[in-house]
Formats: structure tokens, C-alpha cells, sequence
């Protein structure tokens, strides 16, 4: 019997050999085989030694060609355990003389990222989605190369390989890709297992704008987020497919064709934190670590929040609000101490404080988020751009570059913890003339000897 996980042959991996292409060498142990794959024209040679799979490709799409390669391959590993190489006619350093699978290399890479994240320099989410890239794509195919046969036509394989993929991955997540190979490669060169690191494809490059809401929009999630604070919402599907899923009130009849899936709980924290991130440039990642020890309400010529949070996107600036911040974080900290029987402690999260865990937080959040924008309309913007918690972070800077007199790129950058670059090809992208038309309209002053 199939068990459910087990893939079907048509969803296997382009890198998975071809079962009737492989090949036995004659007079050579059982374990040494040439192949072909989905993913390249070349054949590919494997053998299995000292507990380790090896492959690599034999460059060549002639089988006549491929068997004596895999007899090169052959004395390769075996003479390479020695320190000596003969796949490329080249003697090796004999302190490289171990065969070094990409895999292991990878599982290098993924304990120097895991001790950054115990170290508070990596976010815990962006290492499980490297982890993810690398156990989805990456690993099938170069899990078991010699890291010392990976070269540009491999890379371009695998970019290929990428390309073809149902369904289609966007250039950017394509890049990602290739960005996590060329981390394994760089981290080998740290090991002394590669003295140069290949020529990389080129990828290209997509700028995406991130969705962000203008002022109406904005009122409309602001209003309907404060309707639903603390109240429950039904998920339900009206047919079989998602797309006909929609929220609601408890309370309302199910009709014949409805069906209950899921109740959420929404709460006050949302229409806060709406406003908040608006007025203060914060990342959705800044409301997981944000605790009360990080905020300082200041009061004097200027009233403002200074917000001194855990580094992020490696900038580690204090992040300045706008004045309306003050007020929504004092209504934070007068619901808190009602919620919790005690005055707010400098180590009490700023938003969902009460919940399991921080992941748990940011989970709820980003789904009481979605059902607002649901309940609006207002998921996809008018030039089809999605929206996220992320959205609000979009429009607080475009705020600024619409409203804001005489705001530099390079100060604005600085309090959102950005640059100047980013800000031009991301945030400022829908940034258009009629938006600052009084900017473009004004007329300096006469000076007086004209």
C-alpha cells in the first residue's frame, strides 16, 4: 500500500534519476552507476562509499562517454582518499583529501545560522525558511555532489531546473535560491573545501512594490478593526473551494450549501496596532520582540515614542513616531494594567502580551489582519499588489513622502531602518507627480535684488 506522503513518479524531483537509464559499470562494484535526470541532458555517475553517496556529472551526453567518466570517478574517490585527484589530471591538497558531499557542508552552514538565531542575529522565522529552501529544491539536487564538482554548468542546471517549476516561482524567489547555494559555496571556501567559488547564472532582477492602503483605505481597516475587537469570527465556506470562503459574525444561519470551518477571536490589540504601525514605521517583526523596556514616551518641544528595539535588517537605529503613536501606546498600557491586575513590566510585550508564545502572537495577529481585509475588500490593491501586516509598515513611509514638508530620503530612511535605495525601489515605486502636487507646484520666495 502507498503511503500518503510518498510522492508519485510524476511529482518526483527533476533531479531524481530516470529509473530505466540506470547503468552498471562492468568489472566496477555494484554501487557505481551512471544515470540520467529530468533536470540536465548529461549523464551523471553515483557511488557509494565509506557510508556517503557521491555523484557528479559526466559532462558528456554521450553513454559510451559516461561509462569511462565513471571509471575516472571511480579511482577519483578512491584516490582522493589518499590525497591524490585524477577525475581533473590534478594532484590535490592532501588536507582536502576527504570528499566533501554539498550536504555536509549544508548541515555546516545550517549550525553557524542556527548559533545566530540563539544569538539573537537571525530571526527565528527566516532560519526555517532557509531550512525550508534548502530540504524543498536545494538538497535533492546537490545533496550528495562532491562539492568540488559543482561549477557554472551545474549551477545553470539547477537555475533551469527552477525556471521549469509548476507553479512558476517569481525571479526573486528564484534568486533566493541561488543565493542559499552560493552561502554552502562560500561557507566551504571558509573550510578550506574550495579554493574558488564557480560563476554564478544571472538571475535578473524584479522589483516588486509592496502593497501599501492610501488615507480612505486606511480609515476603512481602522474602522472595521475597531467593530470587531473582541468579538468571535466565523470562517466559513459557502462551496468546495476556497476562494468561496468568507468571515462572519457568529450568530448568523448557515445556509444549505455553508459550512463551519474555524472561529477566531479578535482583539483590541489589532486596531491598535493598525495605528501604531502607521505612525511608527515598525516591521511586523519589531510587534514579535517589542516589549514595554524598548519604548520611551517623550514629551517636550516634540512629542514622540523613541523606540529602541532589537536590531533588524542589520540596522540597530532608535526609530522616532509620529505624535498619534504616544497616544495609542498610552491606551496600551491603561488596557494592559485592567487585563493583567497590575502595573505593565518593563519585560511585558507590547501587543498580544497574554499569548502562548511570540509565534502564536504574530500568527493571530496576521490572521485577525486578513480578516479585516476580507471584510473590506481590500486584500489586493487596485493594480493587484497583495497586502499584509507588512502593508501598514508601506504606509506609514508613504505617508510621510506624501504629507511630510521637506523629509529627506536619507533621514526617512534612517528612522525606518532602511536605505535610501530601498525606499526609492520599494516603498517610494507608487510615489506619482500628482501626489506631491503642491511640492511640484511651489514657487521659492523673491530674494530681494530681483
Amino acid at each position: 500500500m502507498v503511503r500518503a506522503f510518498e510522492p508519485d513518479s510524476q511529482n518526483r524531483h527533476r533531479s531524481v534519476p530516470l529509473q530505466d537509464t540506470i547503468t552498471r559499470i562492468p568489472g566496477y562494484p555494484r554501487k557505481l552507476v551512471i544515470f540520467k535526470i529530468p533536470a540536465s541532458s548529461y549523464w551523471w555517475v553515483r557511488y557509494y562509499a565509506d557510508s556517503h553517496i557521491y555523484k557528479r556529472t559526466t559532462k558528456t551526453e554521450s553513454k559510451r562517454d559516461a561509462l569511462e567518466a565513471a571509471k575516472r570517478f571511480y579511482d577519483d574517490i578512491n584516490l582522493r582518499m589518499h590525497g591524490v585527484s585524477v577525475f581533473e589530471g590534478l594532484p590535490i591538497d592532501t588536507n582536502a583529501a576527504e570528499v566533501i558531499p554539498f550536504r555536509k557542508v549544508t548541515h555546516l552552514l545550517m549550525e553557524f545560522e542556527k548559533a545566530k538565531v540563539e544569538r539573537k542575529q537571525l530571526a527565528k522565522l527566516t532560519y526555517q525558511n532557509i531550512e525550508l529552501r534548502m530540504d524543498k529544491h536545494i538538497l535533492p539536487f546537490f545533496g550528495h555532489m562532491d562539492i568540488l564538482s559543482i561549477n557554472y554548468k551545474t549551477l545553470d542546471e539547477f537555475l533551469q531546473m527552477l525556471s521549469k517549476l509548476e507553479p512558476k516561482l517569481s525571479i526573486s524567489t528564484i534568486s533566493n535560491y541561488m543565493g542559499l547555494v552560493r552561502k554552502v559555496l562560500q561557507h566551504a571556501a571558509r573550510y578550506s573545501y574550495v579554493k574558488h567559488i564557480p560563476e554564478f547564472p544571472k538571475v535578473g532582477v524584479e522589483d516588486r512594490p509592496r502593497g501599501w492602503f492610501n488615507v480612505g483605505e486606511y480609515k476603512q481597516i481602522t474602522k472595521i478593526s475597531k467593530k470587531f475587537a473582541g468579538k468571535r469570527i466565523e470562517w466559513r465556506f459557502h462551496g468546495e473551494k476556497e476562494e468561496e470562503s468568507y468571515f462572519c459574525e457568529v450568530g448568523g444561519k448557515l445556509g444549505p450549501n455553508d459550512r463551519l470551518i474555524k472561529r477566531y477571536q479578535m482583539t483590541k490589540d489589532l486596531s491598535d496596532l493598525i495605528v501604531f504601525m502607521v505612525n511608527s514605521y515598525i516591521r511586523p517583526t519589531d510587534i514579535r520582540n517589542m516589549q514595554h523596556k524598548h519604548v520611551e514616551v517623550i514629551k517636550r518641544e516634540w512629542t514622540y515614542l523613541r523606540l529602541t528595539l532589537p536590531p533588524s535588517k542589520g540596522h540597530s537605529f532608535p526609530i522616532t513616531t509620529m505624535p498619534w503613536a504616544v497616544k495609542v501606546y498610552e491606551r496600551i498600557c491603561r488596557r494592559q494594567e485592567v487585563e493583567l491586575g497590575r502595573p505593565v513590566e518593563p519585560t511585558d510585550y507590547v501587543f498580544m502580551t497574554q499569548a502562548k508564545s511570540r509565534d502564536n502572537a504574530i500568527k493571530s495577529l496576521a490572521k485577525q489582519f486578513d480578516i479585516v481585509l476580507d471584510a473590506t475588500g481590500l486584500k489586493v490593491s487596485n493594480v493587484g499588489e497583495p497586502r499584509s501586516l507588512y502593508s501598514l509598515r508601506h504606509s506609514s513611509i508613504m505617508f510621510r513622502l506624501m504629507f511630510g514638508r521637506t523629509v529627506d530620503t536619507l533621514t526617512l530612511a534612517r528612522n525606518a531602518r532602511t536605505s535610501p535605495e530601498m525606499i526609492d525601489r520599494f516603498y517610494a515605486a507608487p510615489l506619482q507627480g500628482e501626489m506631491n502636487i503642491g511640492e511640484l507646484q511651489s514657487k521659492r520666495r523673491p530674494r530681494p535684488w530681483e
